[in-house]
């Protein structure tokens, strides 16, 4: 009896142990011929045609955050977030106004990701006003070293649409997988049709 005792205690501890090291992973889903175009973001109010080959998965609790890989997470990802207009920028003190111009926007984003841990060295490649779904935005490029000091690259648009705050970010290592994984990127940008009810 004890034996049977300690080979459940045992079985459930690992169910545990399994449910709490998986409980933050995401769960992917391969895209490919059978997956919708435009795929509906529902969570966060867009559509998209989504690339091909790559793998998608979304985080409902956190707001429905999109998230795409194609070899894994440390050689590119690309993210689809939004935020509502009134929530304080990341590691800053600061808000979206209204009336800010996208270069305002753009220069909020880059002193938020200048505070994030593990970024340094940062250098803005670019910051030009963008078009994503017919709105103005934003487009910044820029380079740095993560915290074990590899260089990557990141493209990331920003778009003011309704109340809410939009960014597509692409981020890979500077070598082969950011020029690898940048057209697919900029596709789907193309394809981004935001579904804001009253925006």
């Amino acid at each position: 009896m004890r034996r049977r005792r300690a080979r459940i205690a045992a079985c459930v501890g690992s169910l545990v142990l399994l449910l709490a090291a998986t409980g933050c992973a995401p769960i992917w889903s391969p895209i490919n011929a059978s997956t919708p175009a435009p795929f509906s973001l529902a969570s966060i109010e867009a559509k998209a045609a989504l690339p091909r080959g790559w793998m998608s998965s979304t985080y409902e609790p956190v707001g429905g955050v999109w998230h795409f890989t194609r070899h894994g997470d440390e050689l590119e990802q690309i993210f689809i977030r939004r935020w509502p207009k009134t929530q304080v920028v990341k590691g800053t003190n600061r808000a979206i106004r209204d009336g800010m111009t996208m270069q305002e926007l753009a220069a909020l984003s880059l002193d938020s990701r200048r505070l994030d841990d593990g970024v340094g060295m940062l250098v803005v490649q670019s910051n030009k006003p963008a078009e994503v779904g017919g709105r103005p935005c934003y487009r910044i490029d820029y380079t740095y070293r993560n915290a074990i000091g590899l260089p990557k690259r990141t493209v990331e648009y920003g778009c003011p649409v309704g109340t809410w705050m939009y960014r597509f970010e692409f981020n890979a290592p500077v070598q082969h997988y950011f020029a690898a994984g940048l057209p697919d990127f900029e596709a789907l940008i193309e394809t981004v049709v935001f579904t804001v009810r009253g925006a």
